[in-house]
């Protein structure tokens, strides 16, 4: 299985993107890898709430009409970017060529490849990627039930293509894996949200991993 390289919080500085078998912590392994906010906790738990309950339930019965091709860039309020893997299905979000009549891109973007799923959401942040990524898990734990997925109390440093540094942690329950990467770039909070059944295929988890490191920012653009 190829995966994004990664190294422990209290080690050196995290390498950029080179698959290896490091891609998540050792025993957590899935496709190795949820959303951000300054919003009110409530909210955040809420969006959580229906990744890791919802969407896996529905992901088979999705359907979409707009599949992603070679060369597309999927664009994000405040500037932020991704490129999303070839194959899969846009089922929100807009694509930078295609700017918006308002002149503003919407802050969440969603993929579905089959049972995965794979999230980008962005919103204000004060604080840092580990500290987005605390208040994720604590409102996670606060709101759960017995079916919610549980976030793990390890984390690894991951650092993006273009030089954003961040965290990834995983999170499952008896049926689901998914994963949750944090960054933070100039007062803004990126939260990637991944999840899918825990046989998932390799190429989708080596989709998964390109798509998280290939996250960027275009710099001075704050709307």
């Amino acid at each position: 299985m190829t995966h994004a390289n990664v190294t422990e919080r209290e080690g050196p500085p995290p390498a950029r993107y080179e698959p290896d078998d490091r891609w998540v912590p050792v025993d957590r392994r899935w496709f190795g890898l949820d959303r951000t906010t300054i919003l009110p906790a409530a909210i955040v738990l809420a969006v959580a709430i229906v990744m890791s309950i919802v969407i896996p339930q529905i992901n088979d019965a999705v359907s979409y009409d707009d599949p992603v091709v070679a060369g597309d860039v999927m664009e994000l309020q405040y500037g932020i970017t991704f490129v999303p893997a070839p194959g899969w299905g846009i089922t929100d979000g807009v694509r930078e060529a295609d700017t918006p009549v308002t002149g503003s891109f919407p802050p969440r973007a969603a993929l579905v490849n089959g049972g995965a799923m794979f999230t980008v959401y962005t919103a204000p942040f004060t604080g840092d990627a580990q500290a987005l990524l605390e208040q994720i898990k604590k409102t996670s734990d606060a709101l759960a039930t017995e079916k919610s997925l549980r976030v793990s109390d390890d984390s690894s440093a991951i650092t993006t293509e273009s030089g954003i540094r961040g965290v990834l942690t995983s999170y499952s329950n008896s049926s689901t894996d998914g994963v949750i990467a944090a960054f933070v770039v100039d007062g803004k909070g990126i939260e990637v949200v991944s999840t899918g059944p825990s046989d998932v295929a390799p190429a989708i988890t080596d989709d998964i991993a390109r798509m998280i490191v290939s996250i960027g920012h275009r710099t001075g653009e704050g709307k």
